[in-house]
């Protein structure tokens, strides 16, 4: 049995007693970013209780309509600075002397970092360069209202110990930096405030060389808007870019600089709303709101985790809302390319009626590259489009097609470049473009598993975690799951070598042994661990044609392949049976008390005997699968078209006679005439012929 385990933990390895590896290696540039490390100890508890809890709280969190995201010292401390006068009635008696929103002011004074910083996670090496743009757009709040002053001075320091960061290239670099940074260096002059030679001139130098393409394309420039101050035609941008919520790319930072400049009603109300959002806490996240996008990813790395099953009705919920949203165009799913793409592939693949049209704009690869904004991580964007395309539907247009072709190539095209510098996303792009079949559910979701990281954090205008979405809860119950049908795969796999070995295939000296294989690929198809009367029936099936295959194939003769048939078609065994070779014997027993055996245990499921439909079943397959060594091995075989291949072709693979054994046990009742149904033939002739055509790609030879 020790060959059986080591085989199986090489292919699908147990999460007993795992812990997922987060290593403390340096991670780059991109919107999605890795903490240093976790320190969080993973293991599948024995106790139901625990697991019921678990669920019951991870139920709780995907439910509850807020979403859990940091605070943004930036983004805060923008808010911080739009003044009063223009927002209080009869207000012209000194209301620009007084922050709008004190509340902001309060919360940067309660949460300096102890090394004066403000920002996230102020021990992580990669982030001081975001932490000095917090820290200086903090520093600007206070001395702007002239409070703090100590803080102001300890803002102060951490900026001059750390200010030749900004010229650190291997630090994150927050969106917009090259362009917001500067501005806020200018006005920190305009405040009195003394910063170090070594930053500003630094800062002189981005100036002056500032990476043309930034300033040259709009869709860059606007995104850091308030890197512009003055300078900025405030009232064009709002009447051209303002959103239906009222604010300027649901960025709390740059809809708070335009009040500075412009007053305007319904940005003023977008902030007030973004504090309401947060209990009034005195804080904003750095991008609001995220209902539709979170919820999309709530479901997304639920399927991925594969947690989905103990959700479905809540998920379900979700689907329904967003495809409501969906047909109401609401800005929230259509100015956001990763929303549209997310929702366009979960909406398809559950079965919801919604066009690919609808992702049109997105067909022309150089309109994209040209158009997109900075505020969008390009690989991520772009694996996200490449994803939506493979949700292909027979007799479409061609923009799915076309989406595919140009993300596909792009991504494959990174990959080779050696482009992509996030490890975790490179993995990813790597294995979605090398799985353009598609992925079995439990290697994916070992792979993302083994890619997830509950302590994740992304970057726009200032680095942020995503809790509702990323978090030690889902990871628990994903390993825990994970573990649990682990367990489960190697008491199977043990019952079927004790199987294989009752039947005596073990004594077939010539073929492949595919019995593991056979098992572990349909454990990756049959996930549910309570489904193991369908699983070892399916394994059984594949283990078996595996044996005639090699058996017709590779050394059977050619009478001896007549005679299977011939057995196999009479379906009686007794003392005078003659088999013509202890092969055939032995193959000809197996499938007979194996078939038996199945049928008697359908019965008692379905209440109805399928033996005589099982039985033909493998007589087509069997004769099928013989027609090379019957026919085409005579040297005068005609050639055939195509479509004459086609036509019988999908008979030789097999999928039938495993998917008809095992569909009975899938806690389904079934009418006794599936077999002959139009809908289930038609099914297993399509499904079989997508088998055979991969297989034959795979084996081709020139």
């Amino acid at each position: 049995m020790s060959m059986a385990y080591s085989t199986v933990d090489k292919v699908i390895p147990p999460f007993t007693n795992w812990r997922p590896q987060i290593s403390r290696a340096r991670s780059f540039p991109g919107r999605r970013r890795r903490i240093v490390t976790t320190n969080c100890s993973l293991y599948v508890s024995s106790s139901t209780a625990s697991h019921r809890n678990l669920i019951e709280k991870i139920r709780e969190r995907i439910t509850d309509d807020k979403v859990e995201i940091s605070p943004s010292a930036y983004d805060t401390a923008w808010v911080a600075m739009v003044p009063a006068s223009e927002y209080y009635s009869g207000g012209s008696g000194g209301g620009g002397d007084r922050p709008c929103f004190p509340q902001c002011l309060d919360w940067i004074m309660e949460n300096q970092n102890p090394d004066g910083s403000w920002g996230l996670d102020p021990d992580h090496p990669f982030l001081v360069k975001d932490r000095l743009s917090c820290t200086l757009a903090c520093v600007l709040a206070l001395r702007k209202w002239d409070v703090g002053q100590q803080l102001v001075q300890n803002g102060m320091d951490f900026i001059a110990s750390n200010g030749w960061e900004t010229n650190n290239n291997d630090q994150f670099s927050p969106v917009g930096f090259d362009i917001i940074f500067p501005w806020m260096v200018n006005y920190a002059k305009e405040l009195d405030l003394i910063l170090p030679s070594s930053l500003t001139s630094h800062v002189d130098s981005l100036l002056h060389i500032q990476d043309p393409e930034i300033r040259r394309k709009q869709n860059v420039q606007v995104y850091a808007l308030e890197g512009l101050g003055k300078s900025c035609n405030w009232k064009g941008v709002i009447s051209e870019h303002q959103r239906s919520n009222g604010s300027l790319f649901n960025s709390p930072a740059t809809t708070a600089a335009s009040l500075i400049h412009f007053r305007d009603e319904k940005c003023f109300e977008y902030l007030i709303s973004v504090l309401k959002a947060n209990n009034r806490k005195g804080w904003v996240p750095t991008i609001y709101p995220m209902d539709i996008y979170t919820r999309l990813c709530v479901v997304d790395t639920l399927e991925r985790l594969g947690i989905n099953k103990y959700f479905e009705s809540e998920l379900g919920i979700i689907l329904d809302e967003i495809y409501r949203r969906w047909l109401e165009k609401e800005d929230g799913i259509f100015s956001d390319i990763n929303s549209h793409a997310i929702a366009f592939r979960l909406l398809r693949t559950r079965g919801y009626d919604v066009s690919s049209d609808e992702l049109a704009e997105y067909v022309d690869e150089e309109n994209f590259l040209n158009t997109v904004s900075i505020q969008y991580d390009v690989v991520t964007t772009v694996l996200e489009l490449y994803r939506a395309s493979q949700a292909r539907v027979c007799e479409e247009g061609n923009i799915l097609d076309r989406i595919d072709a140009w993300t596909s190539a792009f991504l494959k095209q990174q990959l080779l470049n050696q482009t992509i510098p996030d490890e975790r996303l490179r993995k990813q792009v790597d294995y979605d473009v090398t799985n353009f079949y598609g992925a079995l559910d439990r290697i994916r979701t070992r792979r993302s598993i083994e890619l997830y990281d509950a302590r994740d954090f992304r970057i726009l205008k200032t680095a942020y975690r995503f809790p509702t979405v990323h978090n030690e809860d889902f990871l628990r119950l994903s390993v825990h799951d994970y573990g649990v049908s682990q367990a489960q795969y190697q008491k199977e796999l043990q019952q079927m070598e004790r199987w294989y070995a009752e039947c005596r295939l073990d004594l077939l000296n010539k073929g492949r042994n595919t019995l593991q294989i056979s098992y572990i690929v349909t454990a990756a198809i049959i996930v549910d661990p309570k489904l193991s009367a369908a699983r070892i029936s399916y394994a059984q099936a594949t283990s078996l044609i595996s044996c005639f295959d090699d058996f017709f194939d590779d050394y059977g003769s050619r009478e001896e392949a007549l005679r299977i048939i011939e057995l196999v078609t009479n379906w009686n065994v007794h003392a005078e049976t003659s088999y013509c070779s202890r092969e055939v014997e032995i193959l000809f027993t197996a499938l007979y008390n194996t078939v038996n055996e199945v049928a008697a245990k359908a019965y008692a499921e379905q209440g109805y005997c399928i033996r005589n439909h099982l039985v033909n079943m493998w007589v087509e397959l069997l004769t099928n699968s013989a027609r090379g060594k019957l026919s085409w091995s005579e040297s005068n075989a005609p050639t055939i078209t195509m479509d004459e291949y086609l036509s019988f072709v999908w008979k030789s693979i097999g999928c039938i006679v495993c998917i008809f054994p095992s569909i009975q046990f899938l806690g389904v009742k079934l009418s006794e005439d599936i077999s002959t149904s139009n809908e289930f033939n038609s099914l297993c002739v399509h499904s079989s012929l997508a088998c055979r055509l991969l297989n034959d790609l795979k084996t081709f030879e020139m």
